[in-house]
């Protein structure tokens, strides 16, 4: 199955690998699939799914070693506050499909 993100890298001409892995959906901690593909957490970027209370939904892409400061992306991001948005609301919101 092919990514938007995988789509978009081929419009632009941007080379890429797709690593393959076992999914297991009760761990889909980034440092988890780094062990499985065999790469630093830091080179394999976790996907998080915000709401500001001024721009709506953000996507935050953040290295699997790194934790997401949600002030901090309020403000680079123009709001007053950003909360995470739950898993079940994910999908529907967005189209992204945990784990792929």
């Amino acid at each position: 199955m092919k990514t938007n993100a995988a789509r978009l890298l081929d419009k632009l001409g941007i080379p890429y690998q797709i690593l393959s892995y076992e999914v297991d959906p009760d761990d889909l901690a980034a440092e988890s699939t780094a062990q499985k593909v065999g790469l630093p957490a830091e080179q394999v970027f976790k996907t998080l799914v915000v709401k500001g209370d001024t721009t709506g939904i953000c996507f935050a892409f953040i290295p699997g070693n790194a934790h997401l400061e949600l002030k901090a992306l309020a403000q680079i991001s123009g709001n007053r506050k950003v909360e995470t948005v739950a898993l079940k609301e994910v999908q529907p919101l967005t189209g992204y499909i945990r784990g792929v």
